[in-house]
Protein backbone atom coordinates (compact mmCIF):
# COMPACT_ATOMS: atom_id res chain seq x y z
CA UNK A 1 0.00 0.00 0.00
CA UNK A 2 2.82 2.34 0.60
CA UNK A 3 3.04 3.79 -2.98
CA UNK A 4 1.96 6.94 -5.18
CA UNK A 5 0.48 10.29 -3.16
CA UNK A 6 0.75 7.68 0.30
CA UNK A 7 4.56 7.55 -0.24
CA UNK A 8 4.62 10.74 -0.77
CA UNK A 9 2.28 12.16 2.23
CA UNK A 10 4.76 10.08 4.18
CA UNK A 11 8.19 11.27 3.09
CA UNK A 12 6.85 14.59 3.86
CA UNK A 13 6.17 13.70 7.29
CA UNK A 14 9.05 11.85 8.05
CA UNK A 15 10.41 15.27 7.30
CA UNK A 16 8.73 16.87 9.53
CA UNK A 17 8.98 14.70 12.29
CA UNK A 18 12.82 16.11 11.99
CA UNK A 19 12.20 19.61 11.95
CA UNK A 20 8.76 20.71 13.13
CA UNK A 21 7.60 18.10 15.69
CA UNK A 22 10.65 18.42 17.28
CA UNK A 23 9.56 21.73 18.32
CA UNK A 24 5.85 20.79 19.29
CA UNK A 25 6.62 19.53 22.95
CA UNK A 26 8.33 22.89 23.78
CA UNK A 27 6.47 25.95 21.95
CA UNK A 28 5.04 26.97 25.43
CA UNK A 29 8.45 27.32 26.79
CA UNK A 30 9.69 29.35 24.00
CA UNK A 31 6.85 31.50 24.74
CA UNK A 32 8.06 31.69 28.37
CA UNK A 33 11.52 32.42 27.44
CA UNK A 34 10.63 35.41 25.13
CA UNK A 35 8.34 37.10 28.09
CA UNK A 36 4.51 35.46 27.83
CA UNK A 37 2.76 34.18 31.02
CA UNK A 38 0.82 31.13 31.24
CA UNK A 39 -2.46 33.30 30.26
CA UNK A 40 -0.54 33.85 26.90
CA UNK A 41 0.01 30.58 26.16
CA UNK A 42 -3.66 29.82 25.73
CA UNK A 43 -3.91 33.13 23.65
CA UNK A 44 -1.43 32.36 21.21
CA UNK A 45 -2.72 29.14 20.82
CA UNK A 46 -6.03 30.52 20.18
CA UNK A 47 -4.59 32.80 17.21
CA UNK A 48 -4.61 29.65 15.26
CA UNK A 49 -7.79 28.70 14.61
CA UNK A 50 -8.89 31.68 14.37
CA UNK A 51 -7.59 32.53 11.56
CA UNK A 52 -8.96 29.38 10.44
CA UNK A 53 -12.00 29.32 11.12
CA UNK A 54 -12.58 31.76 8.07
CA UNK A 55 -10.47 30.45 5.69
CA UNK A 56 -11.60 26.47 6.16
CA UNK A 57 -14.81 27.12 3.98
CA UNK A 58 -12.98 28.54 1.09
CA UNK A 59 -10.25 25.65 1.11
CA UNK A 60 -13.04 22.82 1.18
CA UNK A 61 -14.87 25.08 -2.21
CA UNK A 62 -11.03 24.77 -3.74
CA UNK A 63 -10.41 21.11 -2.57
CA UNK A 64 -13.60 19.92 -4.31
CA UNK A 65 -12.69 21.74 -7.47
CA UNK A 66 -9.16 22.59 -8.51
CA UNK A 67 -5.89 20.71 -8.35
CA UNK A 68 -5.32 19.44 -5.05
CA UNK A 69 -1.74 18.92 -5.90
CA UNK A 70 -1.68 22.84 -6.86
CA UNK A 71 -3.17 24.04 -3.50
CA UNK A 72 -0.99 21.85 -1.26
CA UNK A 73 2.14 22.65 -2.94
CA UNK A 74 1.39 26.86 -2.84
CA UNK A 75 0.17 26.22 0.58
CA UNK A 76 3.25 24.24 1.83
CA UNK A 77 5.51 27.08 0.46
CA UNK A 78 4.05 30.02 2.37
CA UNK A 79 4.35 27.78 4.97
CA UNK A 80 7.84 27.57 4.82
CA UNK A 81 8.21 31.66 4.36
CA UNK A 82 6.20 31.84 7.33
CA UNK A 83 8.22 29.82 10.07
CA UNK A 84 10.70 32.43 9.43
CA UNK A 85 8.51 34.44 11.96
CA UNK A 86 9.01 31.60 14.51
CA UNK A 87 12.89 31.68 14.02
CA UNK A 88 13.61 35.56 14.13
CA UNK A 89 11.03 36.72 17.25
CA UNK A 90 11.78 39.19 19.24
CA UNK A 91 9.51 38.52 21.15
CA UNK A 92 6.00 36.18 22.77
CA UNK A 93 4.02 38.69 20.53
CA UNK A 94 5.41 37.86 17.14
CA UNK A 95 4.63 34.04 17.62
CA UNK A 96 1.48 35.08 18.55
CA UNK A 97 1.32 37.18 15.04
CA UNK A 98 3.59 33.84 13.36
CA UNK A 99 0.82 31.66 14.84
CA UNK A 100 -2.56 33.72 13.16
CA UNK A 101 -0.67 34.09 10.25
CA UNK A 102 -0.49 29.79 10.03
CA UNK A 103 -3.81 29.86 10.65
CA UNK A 104 -4.58 31.05 7.14
CA UNK A 105 -2.15 28.24 5.78
CA UNK A 106 -4.93 25.89 6.55
CA UNK A 107 -6.02 25.83 2.83
CA UNK A 108 -3.79 22.84 2.35
CA UNK A 109 -5.49 20.66 4.85
CA UNK A 110 -9.08 19.84 2.91
CA UNK A 111 -7.49 18.85 -0.09
CA UNK A 112 -4.44 16.64 1.59
CA UNK A 113 -7.84 14.95 3.65
CA UNK A 114 -9.22 14.22 0.78
CA UNK A 115 -6.27 13.23 -1.73
CA UNK A 116 -5.40 10.95 0.67
CA UNK A 117 -8.56 9.55 1.51
CA UNK A 118 -9.09 9.08 -2.28
CA UNK A 119 -5.52 6.96 -2.30
CA UNK A 120 -6.13 4.60 0.10
CA UNK A 121 -8.12 1.14 -0.73
CA UNK A 122 -11.72 1.25 0.83
CA UNK A 123 -11.62 -1.70 3.09
CA UNK A 124 -8.15 -0.94 4.15
CA UNK A 125 -8.35 2.33 5.35
CA UNK A 126 -7.97 1.60 8.91
CA UNK A 127 -4.00 -0.25 8.13
CA UNK A 128 -4.17 2.83 5.62
CA UNK A 129 -3.94 5.43 8.25
CA UNK A 130 -1.65 3.50 10.50
CA UNK A 131 0.97 3.24 8.10
CA UNK A 132 0.86 6.79 7.33
CA UNK A 133 1.36 7.03 10.94
CA UNK A 134 3.94 4.46 11.41
CA UNK A 135 6.75 5.36 9.37
CA UNK A 136 7.24 9.17 10.29
CA UNK A 137 6.62 8.27 14.10
CA UNK A 138 9.47 5.78 13.45
CA UNK A 139 11.53 8.20 12.21
CA UNK A 140 10.61 10.80 14.82
CA UNK A 141 10.84 8.50 18.15
CA UNK A 142 14.04 10.47 18.80
CA UNK A 143 12.48 14.06 18.36
CA UNK A 144 11.65 14.89 21.75
CA UNK A 145 14.58 13.96 23.27
CA UNK A 146 16.14 15.80 20.84
CA UNK A 147 14.48 18.79 21.35
CA UNK A 148 15.00 18.19 25.16
CA UNK A 149 18.27 18.01 25.19
CA UNK A 150 19.14 20.58 22.64
CA UNK A 151 17.24 23.35 24.87
CA UNK A 152 19.58 21.20 27.62
CA UNK A 153 22.67 22.21 26.15
CA UNK A 154 21.69 25.70 24.33
CA UNK A 155 18.71 26.92 26.08
CA UNK A 156 15.19 27.40 25.47
CA UNK A 157 15.47 30.36 23.13
CA UNK A 158 18.29 29.44 20.86
CA UNK A 159 17.33 25.55 20.25
CA UNK A 160 13.98 26.62 19.58
CA UNK A 161 15.29 29.34 17.40
CA UNK A 162 17.96 26.44 15.46
CA UNK A 163 14.89 24.45 14.80
CA UNK A 164 12.59 26.47 13.32
CA UNK A 165 15.27 27.56 10.70
CA UNK A 166 15.44 23.82 10.41
CA UNK A 167 12.19 23.74 9.73
CA UNK A 168 11.78 26.06 6.77
CA UNK A 169 14.11 24.49 5.00
CA UNK A 170 12.57 21.15 5.66
CA UNK A 171 9.21 23.15 4.56
CA UNK A 172 10.64 24.12 1.23
CA UNK A 173 11.73 21.06 0.86
CA UNK A 174 8.75 19.33 1.06
CA UNK A 175 6.72 21.38 -0.74
CA UNK A 176 9.26 20.95 -3.46
CA UNK A 177 8.67 17.37 -3.48
CA UNK A 178 4.69 17.46 -3.28
CA UNK A 179 4.16 19.63 -6.53
CA UNK A 180 6.88 16.89 -8.44
CA UNK A 181 5.69 13.74 -7.02
CA UNK A 182 2.12 14.53 -6.18
CA UNK A 183 -0.91 13.11 -8.52
CA UNK A 184 -4.27 14.21 -8.66
CA UNK A 185 -6.90 11.43 -8.22
CA UNK A 186 -10.25 12.31 -9.40
CA UNK A 187 -11.00 15.32 -11.99
CA UNK A 188 -12.32 18.35 -9.87
CA UNK A 189 -15.52 19.80 -10.49
CA UNK A 190 -15.67 22.84 -12.34
CA UNK A 191 -11.48 22.10 -12.26
CA UNK A 192 -10.04 25.80 -14.13
CA UNK A 193 -11.91 27.93 -12.96
CA UNK A 194 -13.19 29.87 -9.88
CA UNK A 195 -16.52 30.26 -10.78
CA UNK A 196 -16.72 34.27 -10.49
CA UNK A 197 -14.90 36.49 -8.48
CA UNK A 198 -13.72 36.83 -5.08
CA UNK A 199 -17.28 37.32 -3.29
CA UNK A 200 -18.83 34.82 -5.47
CA UNK A 201 -16.26 32.29 -4.50
CA UNK A 202 -16.73 33.06 -0.39
CA UNK A 203 -20.41 32.69 -0.88
CA UNK A 204 -20.55 29.28 -2.70
CA UNK A 205 -17.95 28.05 -0.08
CA UNK A 206 -19.93 29.09 3.16
CA UNK A 207 -22.79 27.73 1.17
CA UNK A 208 -21.66 24.60 0.34
CA UNK A 209 -20.66 24.43 4.06
CA UNK A 210 -23.63 24.99 5.32
CA UNK A 211 -25.73 22.63 3.12
CA UNK A 212 -22.95 19.97 3.66
CA UNK A 213 -23.41 20.13 7.68
CA UNK A 214 -27.11 20.24 6.74
CA UNK A 215 -26.76 16.64 5.09
CA UNK A 216 -24.36 14.95 8.03
CA UNK A 217 -26.73 11.82 9.07
CA UNK A 218 -27.50 11.24 12.90
CA UNK A 219 -24.06 9.01 13.19
CA UNK A 220 -22.09 11.82 11.80
CA UNK A 221 -23.58 14.66 13.45
CA UNK A 222 -22.61 12.77 17.04
CA UNK A 223 -19.00 11.99 15.50
CA UNK A 224 -19.03 15.93 15.02
CA UNK A 225 -19.68 16.52 18.81
CA UNK A 226 -17.43 14.26 19.64
CA UNK A 227 -14.88 16.11 17.69
CA UNK A 228 -16.02 19.36 19.09
CA UNK A 229 -15.88 17.86 22.65
CA UNK A 230 -12.23 16.53 21.86
CA UNK A 231 -11.08 19.83 20.57
CA UNK A 232 -12.25 21.81 23.14
CA UNK A 233 -10.39 19.78 25.64
CA UNK A 234 -7.41 18.96 24.30
CA UNK A 235 -6.79 22.52 23.42
CA UNK A 236 -7.59 23.24 27.25
CA UNK A 237 -5.06 20.95 28.34
CA UNK A 238 -2.38 20.80 25.51
CA UNK A 239 -0.10 23.37 25.69
CA UNK A 240 0.13 22.61 29.51
CA UNK A 241 1.87 19.05 29.58
CA UNK A 242 5.27 20.48 29.46
CA UNK A 243 4.75 23.53 31.38
CA UNK A 244 3.14 20.85 35.01
CA UNK A 245 5.49 18.40 34.14
CA UNK A 246 8.91 20.75 33.82
CA UNK A 247 7.28 23.72 36.59
CA UNK A 248 5.20 21.08 38.93
CA UNK A 249 6.48 17.96 38.57
CA UNK A 250 10.37 19.50 38.67
CA UNK A 251 11.40 17.08 35.71
CA UNK A 252 14.35 18.67 33.27
CA UNK A 253 13.19 19.18 29.65
CA UNK A 254 15.76 16.30 29.00
CA UNK A 255 13.70 13.98 31.59
CA UNK A 256 10.48 15.41 29.85
CA UNK A 257 12.14 14.71 26.28
CA UNK A 258 12.58 11.15 27.33
CA UNK A 259 9.26 10.68 29.07
CA UNK A 260 7.85 11.36 25.36
CA UNK A 261 10.35 9.03 23.95
CA UNK A 262 9.01 6.24 25.74
CA UNK A 263 5.27 7.24 24.30
CA UNK A 264 7.02 6.98 20.74
CA UNK A 265 8.34 4.36 20.68
CA UNK A 266 4.62 1.88 21.96
CA UNK A 267 3.30 4.11 19.47
CA UNK A 268 5.77 3.17 16.44
CA UNK A 269 5.36 -0.61 17.83
CA UNK A 270 1.14 -0.48 18.23
CA UNK A 271 0.26 1.71 15.31
CA UNK A 272 -0.13 -0.78 12.46
CA UNK A 273 -1.62 -3.42 14.60
CA UNK A 274 -4.21 -1.50 15.57
CA UNK A 275 -4.83 -0.44 12.05
CA UNK A 276 -5.23 -3.99 11.41
CA UNK A 277 -7.54 -4.70 14.80
CA UNK A 278 -9.76 -1.70 13.46
CA UNK A 279 -10.41 -3.10 9.77
CA UNK A 280 -11.02 -6.49 11.18
CA UNK A 281 -13.45 -5.47 14.42
CA UNK A 282 -14.93 -2.33 12.75
CA UNK A 283 -14.11 1.13 14.16
CA UNK A 284 -17.07 1.93 16.78
CA UNK A 285 -16.02 -0.66 18.62
CA UNK A 286 -12.27 0.07 18.65
CA UNK A 287 -12.97 4.03 18.93
CA UNK A 288 -15.51 3.34 22.07
CA UNK A 289 -12.98 0.84 24.23
CA UNK A 290 -10.09 3.48 23.06
CA UNK A 291 -11.72 6.41 24.25
CA UNK A 292 -12.94 4.56 27.58
CA UNK A 293 -9.26 3.17 28.14
CA UNK A 294 -7.86 6.62 27.92
CA UNK A 295 -9.88 7.71 30.80
CA UNK A 296 -7.74 6.91 33.87
CA UNK A 297 -3.94 7.65 32.32
CA UNK A 298 -5.16 11.33 32.30
CA UNK A 299 -6.28 11.09 35.45
CA UNK A 300 -4.07 10.54 37.30
CA UNK A 301 -1.37 12.34 35.61
CA UNK A 302 -1.69 15.73 37.72
CA UNK A 303 -1.42 13.30 40.26
CA UNK A 304 2.00 11.62 39.14
CA UNK A 305 4.95 11.52 41.89
CA UNK A 306 7.78 11.74 39.10
CA UNK A 307 9.72 10.70 36.41
CA UNK A 308 8.46 6.88 36.51
CA UNK A 309 4.82 7.20 37.03
CA UNK A 310 4.90 10.19 34.35
CA UNK A 311 6.65 7.12 31.66
CA UNK A 312 4.11 4.96 32.89
CA UNK A 313 1.06 7.04 32.37
CA UNK A 314 2.10 8.36 28.93
CA UNK A 315 2.76 4.63 28.10
CA UNK A 316 -0.91 3.32 28.42
CA UNK A 317 -2.29 6.44 27.36
CA UNK A 318 -0.38 5.99 23.92
CA UNK A 319 -2.01 2.40 23.94
CA UNK A 320 -4.91 4.44 23.60
CA UNK A 321 -3.84 6.93 21.41
CA UNK A 322 -2.64 4.50 18.73
CA UNK A 323 -5.89 3.06 18.13
CA UNK A 324 -7.77 6.31 18.13
CA UNK A 325 -5.12 7.06 15.08
CA UNK A 326 -6.50 4.75 13.18
CA UNK A 327 -10.11 4.69 14.06
CA UNK A 328 -11.17 8.11 14.00
CA UNK A 329 -10.07 9.15 10.67
CA UNK A 330 -10.96 5.67 9.34
CA UNK A 331 -14.84 6.08 10.84
CA UNK A 332 -14.65 9.82 8.95
CA UNK A 333 -13.53 8.09 5.75
CA UNK A 334 -16.17 5.47 5.68
CA UNK A 335 -18.72 7.94 6.52
CA UNK A 336 -18.41 10.51 4.08
CA UNK A 337 -19.23 9.80 0.19
CA UNK A 338 -15.98 10.57 -1.87
CA UNK A 339 -18.10 13.41 -4.02
CA UNK A 340 -18.69 15.35 -0.25
CA UNK A 341 -15.21 14.77 1.32
CA UNK A 342 -13.65 17.94 0.74
CA UNK A 343 -16.31 20.26 2.05
CA UNK A 344 -17.20 18.06 5.06
CA UNK A 345 -13.65 17.83 5.88
CA UNK A 346 -13.13 21.54 5.77
CA UNK A 347 -15.97 21.43 8.11
CA UNK A 348 -15.02 18.60 10.35
CA UNK A 349 -11.34 17.84 9.63
CA UNK A 350 -9.67 14.70 9.13
CA UNK A 351 -11.30 12.97 12.01
CA UNK A 352 -9.18 13.00 15.19
CA UNK A 353 -9.50 12.09 18.42
CA UNK A 354 -6.78 11.49 20.95
CA UNK A 355 -4.87 12.82 23.48
CA UNK A 356 -2.65 15.51 22.77
CA UNK A 357 0.55 14.93 24.67
CA UNK A 358 2.43 17.35 22.02
CA UNK A 359 0.98 20.51 22.08
CA UNK A 360 0.30 21.93 18.57
CA UNK A 361 -3.08 20.21 18.27
CA UNK A 362 -5.17 21.31 14.81
CA UNK A 363 -3.67 20.08 11.44
CA UNK A 364 -5.46 17.74 8.89
CA UNK A 365 -7.54 17.24 11.96
CA UNK A 366 -8.75 20.71 12.07
CA UNK A 367 -12.23 22.06 10.40
CA UNK A 368 -14.35 25.20 10.22
CA UNK A 369 -17.00 24.33 13.24
CA UNK A 370 -13.86 22.71 15.64
CA UNK A 371 -12.31 26.33 15.28
CA UNK A 372 -14.66 27.63 17.56
CA UNK A 373 -14.03 25.05 20.47
CA UNK A 374 -10.59 25.00 19.95
CA UNK A 375 -10.39 28.92 20.11
CA UNK A 376 -12.49 28.59 23.43
CA UNK A 377 -10.45 25.78 24.53
CA UNK A 378 -7.12 27.70 24.24
CA UNK A 379 -7.98 30.71 25.19
CA UNK A 380 -9.78 29.27 28.67
CA UNK A 381 -6.91 26.85 29.06
CA UNK A 382 -4.32 29.50 29.99
CA UNK A 383 -6.99 30.89 32.83
CA UNK A 384 -7.97 27.42 33.96
CA UNK A 385 -4.29 26.33 34.66
CA UNK A 386 -3.33 29.67 36.16
CA UNK A 387 -6.89 28.60 38.60
CA UNK A 388 -5.54 25.08 39.24
CA UNK A 389 -2.67 23.30 37.46
CA UNK A 390 -4.49 20.01 38.02
CA UNK A 391 -7.67 20.81 36.50
CA UNK A 392 -7.26 20.61 33.03
CA UNK A 393 -6.83 17.12 33.09
CA UNK A 394 -9.69 16.44 35.29
CA UNK A 395 -11.80 18.03 32.38
CA UNK A 396 -9.64 16.04 29.89
CA UNK A 397 -10.78 13.20 31.27
CA UNK A 398 -14.03 13.44 31.92
CA UNK A 399 -14.81 14.75 27.97
CA UNK A 400 -13.14 11.33 27.02
CA UNK A 401 -15.52 9.14 29.10
CA UNK A 402 -18.39 11.55 27.19
CA UNK A 403 -16.90 10.51 24.06
CA UNK A 404 -16.96 7.00 24.94
CA UNK A 405 -20.48 7.40 26.12
CA UNK A 406 -21.65 9.16 22.59
CA UNK A 407 -20.09 6.35 20.73
CA UNK A 408 -22.06 3.86 22.50
CA UNK A 409 -25.32 5.54 22.42
CA UNK A 410 -25.35 7.17 18.64
CA UNK A 411 -22.45 5.96 16.85
CA UNK A 412 -23.57 3.48 14.04
CA UNK A 413 -20.77 1.22 12.25
CA UNK A 414 -20.67 2.16 8.99
CA UNK A 415 -21.84 -0.96 6.25
CA UNK A 416 -19.30 0.08 3.99
CA UNK A 417 -16.73 2.46 2.82
CA UNK A 418 -17.26 5.15 0.62
CA UNK A 419 -15.12 5.09 -2.50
Amino acid sequence: MLRGNLLVFTFGDVMRQLSMFITFPYFSLYIQALGGSTVDIGLVNGLRPLAAMFVYPVAGYLADRHSRVKIIAASNYATAALFLIFALAPDWRFLALGNFLMGLMVFVFPAMNSLMVDSIPPGRRGIGYSLWWVFPSAVGILSPYIGGYLITVLGVELAMRLLYGLTVAASAGIATVNLRFLSETKARVGSGSSGGGLLQVLSASYGDMFEALRWLPRGLKAFALMLALSFFVNNVTGPFWVVYGVGELGLSELLWGMVLLSSAVVNVVLLVPAGMIVDRLGVKRVLTVALASAVLPVLLFPFSRGFTDTVIIFVVGTVSNAFLASAAPAFMAQAVPGERRGMVMAALGQGMIMINFMGGFGGPGMGAVLAIPSILGAVMGGFVYAFNPKLPWLLLAAFMAVNAAISVAFLSAPDGEAA
